[in-house]
């Protein structure tokens, strides 16, 4: 009986030698390309904004009141330049300043890097 047990327990080895060499036979690393061809698309100093309303009007200073510079639609998406909080007479809300002019954060949702933003857009059907 003893002698049983121990051709067995050589052929269960034996037949589980191959699959562990098969599991471990090296696979080729596969290498992260990166896309350099936006180069503000990680910049860690750089938010993007992606519209949210239907419609906005860029504003030439912060205030509802400001001439509209520029407009835009839902699922377009911008660099933000700057930020500043309005004063308490014009709602104290966050404008946020781009190239075209101010647009209230209610108007906005601000994204860390352009990757995200350009997801965020995709699902709003816009892009830019």
């Amino acid at each position: 009986m003893r002698a049983a047990k121990s051709v067995f327990f050589a052929f269960v080895i034996i037949s589980l030698l191959p699959l562990c060499a098969a599991s471990c036979k090296r696979h080729d690393a596969s290498e992260i390309v990166l896309d350099n061809s936006d180069p503000l698309a990680l910049a860690p100093d750089v938010s993007w904004a992606v519209v949210v309303e239907p419609y906005a009007a860029f504003r030439e200073e912060i205030s509802w009141d400001a001439e509209a510079t520029d407009y835009c639609k839902q699922g377009e998406l911008f660099p933000i330049l700057a930020s500043a909080l309005a004063s308490e007479e014009n709602g104290g809300e966050t404008w946020y300043r781009f190239d075209e002019g101010w647009l209230p954060a209610s108007a906005i949702t601000v994204y860390p890097n352009k990757l995200r933003a350009l997801k965020a857009a995709a699902s709003l059907g816009g892009k830019r």
